[in-house]
């Protein structure tokens, strides 16, 4: 009886150590990675749920102000472009060698994720007698044959409808340049929806003398895609962050508008300046016809004649010629907005102060962002609910297979225990011998 209760003992050691061993730490590891679930979802909760409090509205005043300032930084490079081409050999490889050595990076989409590509910054350089008569073009494909160069003495001879610029340079003084309107073919909401986006351009040109005076006049002209990427990946709520697109829906965008109050740039092309296919300018929306250009996206909005919609926005657009940068919330029906602008500081050639080259604007729907915050949220807490369950499913399935391991090789390490045990006691001598 006593021999049986010290085997008994024996075998309930023997389990007990391989409980400790082996099932002890991996329930006390399950229990550490459950709550480390719950608490990396409580941080991803309080992250995400946010509202639009002050620091953060200025943190928005901060971006438009430094994506205001690139914008000026990068048009203020342009004039050396424009200076250089203007002193260049009129001919086939200078100009081909100019346009190829100037590039930027563009945002695309690949099956990698978001990635950026060169692109020109130039579609063209043209050299315009004093005739007003292109005398030698260079596009991307090479030399423009003699019968597709223009007469630009016509302003009505523009590419894209009534394009002045070579008047307005062959004026200019030796070291001047002027810039244009953004010009190109306006984009319909249907054709967006569609996947066509705008692509435009904008003409930079400046007089060219030589030893017999005036020459004629030396035109880029830019890919305005190049401006546009400054803001057409950044929503204001995630700093740092660069979106293939930017959902217009959402009202968490940047926009850009020139200093004519016309919107530049916006994820929303349709909403952009542009000409139809007649080569005039598309209707500017206003009070009669919103509704309806709103709906074919037919027509061009202008924040300086938006105040029958909005008159907040034709508020900002006449105050960041004032105070260069700041912010407005406000309420617009049921809807409350937040507003940073940041006046783009380029005050070239044809863009004098106060207006200078126009602004940048970036816009929160404050309750939309909030909806849309708590809806991650609620995201984040069903994820951190269906991964607790599983580590939970997991421990447990381990302790029940571990449990069931560590009984088996109890029994065998106790039953090898006995046979030692038997063998060395046949294997003692009797005292009484």
């Amino acid at each position: 009886m006593e021999q049986e209760e010290k085997n008994k003992l024996s075998f309930a050691s023997i389990a007990i150590s391989f409980f400790i061993l082996i099932v002890l730490p991996l329930t006390i590891t399950g229990v550490i990675i459950s709550k480390g679930v719950v608490k990396v979802g409580e941080e991803a909760t309080q992250a995400n749920l946010r509202v639009l409090d002050e620091p953060e509205k200025q943190g928005v005043v901060a971006q438009a102000k430094t994506l205001a300032e690139a914008v000026a930084q990068f048009y203020t490079e342009r004039e050396k472009d424009i200076r250089i081409s203007s002193i260049l050999p009129r001919d086939e490889k200078a100009y081909t060698t100019f346009l190829n050595s100037n590039t930027m990076g563009v945002v695309k989409t690949s099956s990698v994720g978001v990635i950026k590509i060169p692109e020109l910054i130039y579609r063209e350089i043209a050299f315009i007698g004093k005739d007003g008569k292109e005398v030698l073009k260079v596009t991307k494909n090479g030399k423009a044959p003699d019968d597709q160069l223009r007469d630009l003495s016509n302003p009505e001879n523009g590419e894209y409808g009534v394009e002045d610029y070579f008047l307005k340079a062959k004026v200019l003084q030796p070291g001047d340049f002027y810039i244009g309107p953004v010009v190109g073919q306006h984009v319909s909401k249907a054709d967006f929806e569609a996947g066509k986006r705008f692509d435009g351009i904008q003409r930079i040109a400046a007089p060219v003398f030589d030893s017999s005076g005036f020459a004629g006049v030396v035109a880029l002209a830019m890919n305005f895609v190049h401006v546009m990427e400054f803001t057409d990946h950044i929503q204001p709520t995630d700093p740092g962050k660069i979106f293939a697109e930017v959902n217009a829906d959402d009202s968490n965008f940047t926009f850009m508008v020139d200093r004519d109050g016309n919107v530049i740039s916006h994820p929303a092309d349709y909403l952009m300046v542009g000409f139809g296919a007649d080569k005039k300018p598309v209707p500017l929306m206003d009070a009669q016809n919103y509704n309806k250009l709103m709906e074919t996206g037919e027509g061009t909005l202008n924040m300086a004649n938006i105040g029958f919609k909005d008159e907040n926005l034709s508020k900002i657009n006449a105050m960041v010629y004032e105070s260069k940068n700041g912010s407005l919330t406000y309420n617009l029906g049921d809807t409350r907005y937040f507003v940073a602008y940041a006046q783009i500081p380029y005050y070239g050639n044809g863009f004098t102060k106060p207006k200078g080259m126009g602004w940048v604007g970036m816009l929160v729907d404050i309750d939309k962002y909030h909806q849309l915050s708590q809806e991650k949220v609620k995201d984040i807490q069903q994820k951190v609910a269906r991964w607790q369950k599983s580590s939970i499913t997991v421990v447990i399935v381990s302790l029940i297979l571990l449990f069931m391991i560590a009984l088996i090789l109890s029994r065998g390490i106790y039953r090898q225990i006995r046979k030692a045990t038997a063998e060395g006691e046949q294997g003692t001598p009797d005292d009484s011998h």
